[in-house]
């Protein structure tokens, strides 16, 4: 009779192994002929998970001697380790990169993108005109997080819609192909809706099995109250874990639900640190999916030293982000959108980091405002260029 091995020998972590010793698994032989959907059911756990516990149980029963042939490369052999580079390895995540659909604020993220991008290959996107091609390769790269900030009616939602209809429909190139990734929106406001994506998606694919195909890869999740928030939160990285096709998330906006007076310091400072490890983690371990989140802008009001103040003491008020800076990191790109003053009907947009921002001028002086506009059905679109100054007509003043 072979002898059992304790669970406690697997190369889990510590959770896990107390999970299946407390429901009854004490050796690596009791998980032989077990389901992993059960096993994912019992432990509470993905199947993707419950997958990888019965792989390591499979493994370690049979020995390192006694290894299934299959589970040896039938070409290299037992002798031989297959290797691969560091550019072959990431090669396929550099291909994945995402758009807003506007050249403008494409160039304007590109200064944060790893490595820096090439000014876009297609022509400008016009207010009311047919729009371009959608670009092979936006800035939006794995890993990044993107933060979108404006007051009510900025263009936060259109951005994201944009970014989300760029990711369905990157194609990549005729010797690198890429299946376009799949995006998860989580809608708290209610301001995404089905019919919203899909007459965004009209504007810009025009065949009929593309433009299905575009929205099928498209999971909306409305998120109606705090609770629910904080519930999702909870089992975000799970369902991506069940959704390993997924490359995008979208949180339109996070802090709806974070944002009432009568939630106490202590509470917010929690869920955001929450907030910060869950979207880190997704962007950085499950497939370096990109996060963009959205937030309202709130007012600030300071003293003339920059202090706090009430409206007793302040002197001056600034629109900053609701949530401020303790949910994000020092790679966060944070992006506000804003509006021109009175005469001006053009929008506007200006990006930075915390490292950016503490470095001093030199590089903010190299990143443009970049202007930008909203076309007819919600998507951002580009402002034609002032003319330059040969081509104004000479004026005759008497």
């Amino acid at each position: 009779m072979s002898e059992q091995r304790p669970i406690a020998e697997l190369p889990l972590p510590h959770f896990l192994k107390v999970a299946l010793q407390d429901n009854g698994y004490k050796t690596v032989e009791d998980l032989q002929g077990t389901n992993a959907a059960d096993l994912a059911v019992e432990l509470s756990i993905g199947v993707p998970q419950a997958e990888d516990i019965l792989r390591q149980a499979e493994t370690s029963a049979a020995g390192p001697s006694r290894a299934p042939p299959e589970a040896l490369d039938p070409v290299l052999g037992a002798s031989q380790v297959h290797s691969s580079t560091a550019s072959e390895l990431l090669r396929p995540l550099s291909r994945i990169r995402f758009s807003t659909l506007s050249v403008a604020l494409d160039e304007l993220l590109a200064h944060f993108a790893p490595p820096r991008l090439a000014p876009p290959d297609h022509g400008l996107n016009l207010k009311g005109k047919q729009r371009a091609a959608v670009p092979l390769a936006g800035p939006i790269a794995p890993g990044m997080v993107l933060e979108v900030s404006s007051p009510p009616g900025g263009g936060k939602s259109s951005v994201a819609v944009a970014v989300a209809l760029s990711a369905r429909l990157l194609e990549g190139t005729v010797d690198e192909p890429v299946e376009p990734p799949e995006v998860v929106i989580v809608d708290t406001e209610g301001s995404i809706t089905p019919g919203r994506i899909l007459r965004a998606a009209r504007t810009v694919v025009t065949d009929t099995a593309k433009l299905r195909d575009a929205v099928d890869g498209i999971h909306l999740i409305r998120v109606a109250t705090q609770v629910q928030m904080v519930s999702l939160l909870h089992t975000l990285e799970t369902w991506i874990e069940e959704h390993p096709k997924v490359k995008l998330v979208v949180i339109d906006t996070l802090s709806f639900h974070f944002r009432q007076p009568t939630m106490e310091i202590s509470a917010r400072k929690r869920l955001m640190e929450l907030v910060k490890q869950v979207l880190g983690k997704i962007a950085t371990v499950h497939g370096c999916a990109q996060v963009l989140v959205t937030n309202q802008l709130a007012t600030k009001l300071l003293t003339a030293a920059n202090k706090p103040a009430t409206f007793e003491t302040g002197e001056r008020a600034v629109l900053m982000p609701q949530l401020g800076e303790t949910w994000t990191t020092d790679r966060t790109v944070r992006v506000a959108l804003f509006r021109g003053p009175p005469g001006d009907d053009l929008r506007y947009a200006h990006a930075s980091t915390a490292s950016s921002t503490s470095a001093g001028s030199a590089l903010q002086n190299d990143i443009p405002w970049a202007q930008f506009d909203i076309d007819a059905v919600g998507l951002p679109c580009d402002v034609p260029p002032a003319p330059a100054r040969d081509d104004l007509e000479p004026r005759a003043y008497a």
